[in-house]
């Protein structure tokens, strides 16, 4: 099976106008640094959504200032290629195909440079994002992603979270094939997000959980 899967600074009524502008600078420059790259939603991830084809030269050309590569990987003995884009050497973005490796089926979001339209960042705790009567159906996670669990993202239908247990003694094991009870994974940590196309296409195993 494959695998699924923003310092502020005051200024003094006494400030002249030369420190008065380098303040501002600061502030300005602090904000762009922290404005995410490109924005997550239901209907895609960046330039990225259900017509873009899974294609290594067309979603080269929408990440230009980005290093994007095709790599081949390989689970139960079946191989398939991922579009991976990254910030220098930090991933950002895994591109899973479809079935016919034509057209995009999933995306997984590794890095917080990536906004969320929902609001909820990587690294964000389970009981901060659901609470204790709303929660979503989730699943555990198969291959490489074994021990974690995948839940719907609230009130979106083709976002998946994938939830990390703490570095504890104590943290909740699966077992049985069955997610811990909400109950359990309060402290359980977001530790990607994925998108999946919403277009009816065959479905792949890449991300299917």
């Amino acid at each position: 099976m494959r695998p699924v899967f923003v310092l502020a600074m005051s200024a003094g009524l006494g400030c002249g106008l030369v420190s008065c502008n380098e303040s501002n600078g600061v502030d300005l420059g602090l904000e762009a640094a922290s404005r995410p790259l490109m924005m997550l939603s239901v209907d895609g991830v960046g330039p990225l959504n259900a017509t873009t084809p899974f294609n290594l030269i067309r979603i080269g050309q929408a990440f230009q200032d980005f290093n994007v590569t095709e790599e081949t990987r390989f689970a139960e003995d079946e191989k398939y290629p991922v579009i991976t884009v990254k910030q220098a050497i930090e991933p950002l973005l895994s591109i899973n195909p479809d079935a016919r490796e034509q057209n995009i089926f999933s995306i997984i979001v590794h890095d917080n440079k990536i906004g969320n339209g929902l609001g909820h960042k990587i690294g964000t705790r389970f009981a901060d994002i659901y609470s204790y009567d709303n929660t979503e159906r989730c699943a555990p996670g198969m291959e490489e992603w074994r021990g974690k669990v995948m839940c719907y993202a609230p009130h979106a239908r083709n976002i998946l979270y994938l939830f990390e247990k703490p570095a504890v003694a104590n943290a909740p094991v699966l077992e049985n094939g069955a997610a811990p009870a909400p109950a359990q994974m309060t402290d359980w940590t977001l530790g990607a997000i994925v998108w999946k196309s919403p277009r009816p296409r065959t479905r792949t195993a890449s991300a299917s959980n």
